[in-house]
């Protein structure tokens, strides 16, 4: 770097004729270091982010809550109202990432149009982390209320049980009933004539049997005979009639259950499809924030670079001006 030094004693003419004298030199002042990014910056765009949305948000949600008139008749529909809330955060979400773009650029002080950008998608980044965890964040303290009170409930109802079943529960872990039960089934014949068996032991050995069948296995056959033979004996009618009957209830079941599959997979299959929707739907609102963030931390660069050339232009014309 050129200097020149001045010595006002010997400037210009002197009385002893002497002339002034000027030493120019050159000065090292090393390698120019400059730095890329600014998190300091980056945290305050972040912050301008966050606090735009929510102002924007809270005025949407003032909006759509004025328009609505139970009274007049004049509510819009769900499906309105789902549509306009969801384009307001597009927008209100551009309208904070360009803000928070713009300031972490501008706040950063640098003249580079790319790291202006790289400023802008940086804070985007942080404040879509930031977002997200606030979001699960509550969700996650409404989950954790919703189990602590049902592991509540859960405890309560155990404790009341086990005061009502104590004396047998802690020593055997079996309660009265099931003694009960377990002895009629000692006392009980092994194949017993179904002409002679009562109703409720007619439906305990169908659905034992039908359980069986339904398991498929060498035991198939001739659980269906059971259950065949006890309805003929139950029902008063001809084994072929409950033949026919059995084949019949089958046949409804076999239907039944081919529906809800069906059923099932048609919702699998809408269920995949709206979760798509929803993933390419977010995927363009991130994309369309993260070009937002973009843009503005670009054009704070671009105005910083057009106050500096006016700054420039204007301090030669006042240096012209007072040469």
């Amino acid at each position: 770097m050129s200097t020149s030094t001045y010595d006002p004693r010997t400037s210009g003419s002197t009385p002893h004729g002497q002339t002034t004298t000027e030493t120019t030199g050159w000065v090292n002042t090393g390698p120019h270091t400059h730095r890329r990014i600014s998190w300091a910056a980056i945290f305050g765009g972040v912050i301008l982010v966050i606090t735009v949305q929510l102002l924007l948000s809270l005025l949407g949600a003032g909006i759509g809550l004025g328009i609505v008139d139970v009274n007049g008749g004049a509510t819009p529909s769900s499906s309105t109202l789902g549509i306009g809330a969801g384009l307001w955060w597009v927008v209100s979400s551009c309208i904070a990432l360009f803000a928070g773009g713009y300031a972490a650029a501008w706040f950063a002080g640098i003249d580079s149009r790319f790291d202006g950008v790289l400023h802008g998608i940086v804070t985007w980044g942080i404040a879509t982390l930031v977002t997200f965890w606030l979001l699960t964040s509550a969700i996650g303290s409404i989950i954790g209320g919703g189990f602590s009170a049902l592991s509540t409930i859960v405890s309560t109802a155990g404790s009341g049980v086990g005061e009502a079943a104590k004396p047998l529960a802690q020593a055997a872990g079996v309660t009265p009933d099931v003694i009960q039960d377990q002895a009629q089934a000692f006392l009980r014949p092994t194949n017993p004539d179904p002409a002679t068996m009562s109703p409720q032991d007619a439906q305990k050995a169908v659905a034992t049997n039908l359980a069986t069948y339904i398991k498929g296995g060498p035991d198939a056959p001739a659980a269906k005979e059971r259950t065949i033979d006890i309805m003929a004996a139950q029902m008063k009618v001809s084994r072929e009639e409950a033949t026919n009957r059995f084949n019949d209830a089958e046949a409804k079941l076999k239907q039944t259950r081919d529906q809800a599959a069906a059923i099932a997979k048609n919702t699998a299959d809408a269920t995949a499809a709206a979760a798509s929707k929803t993933s390419f739907s977010a995927f363009g609102v991130l994309l369309v924030g993260m070009i937002a963030a973009a843009i503005g931390g670009s054009m704070a660069i671009q105005r910083r670079l057009l106050v500096a050339r006016r700054t420039t232009t204007t301090g030669g014309g006042s240096a012209v001006a007072a040469g």
